[in-house]
């Protein structure tokens, strides 16, 4: 009698997951509004109807795709002083090919009036709330501050490829940024 093999299995995707994974490749790769669900289902291996019935309206599905990508639950799921840090350490992370990142669906999309209100929407509800209510919100503008900041950096750096913040080591990246972390840490 032979032994059988306990390999772990990965999970299948779910047709859900499929359809999200896609959504978010097309919003990183055009805009909110030359994007259409058509291309999404067809991208998915599903009919439009299926998506619809998953994920309700193309506003909808954006909303996903953006929390989906943000990823933050990890960086918040602990909160203290180091919350900020650690949330510019995963965005100065380097850039994996075929990875898509926030700022691939934001810079896209951000000149549509309803993708602009879901990314402020998310943008609010997702990061500057939650760390609003680790470092206070007195401390609110100094955060929103810190993130445009790191907004600008991410588009330098992804989006235009600025050679010198392509290549800077993650460490030197939140160094300085690390900088920018004390003066929100000290009001």
């Amino acid at each position: 009698m032979g032994l059988k093999s306990k390999r772990r299995q990965k999970p299948e995707e779910t047709t859900r997951d499929r359809i999200l994974r896609h959504a978010i490749a097309r919003f990183s790769k055009q805009s909110y509004d030359s994007t259409g669900l058509r291309e999404i289902a067809s991208d998915a291996g599903v009919d439009v109807a299926f998506v619809h019935r998953s994920f309700g309206s193309k506003q909808q599905l954006f909303v996903e795709c953006l929390t989906s990508s943000l990823k933050t639950d990890h960086i918040l799921a602990d909160p203290g002083p180091g919350t900020l840090l650690r949330l510019i350490e995963d965005v100065s992370a380097p850039r994996v090919d075929g990875d898509f990142r926030p700022i691939d669906l934001i810079i896209r999309s951000f000149s549509s009036p309803e993708a602009s209100e879901v990314i402020r929407d998310v943008s609010n509800s997702k990061v500057i709330a939650p760390l609003a209510a680790v470092y206070g919100q007195e401390n609110e503008v100094n955060i929103v501050l810190t993130l445009a900041a790191l907004f600008g950096f991410a588009i330098m750096r992804d989006v235009i490829g600025v050679e010198a913040l392509k290549h800077a080591k993650p460490e030197e990246i939140s160094r300085h940024f690390g900088k920018v972390c004390e003066s929100v840490n000290q009001t």
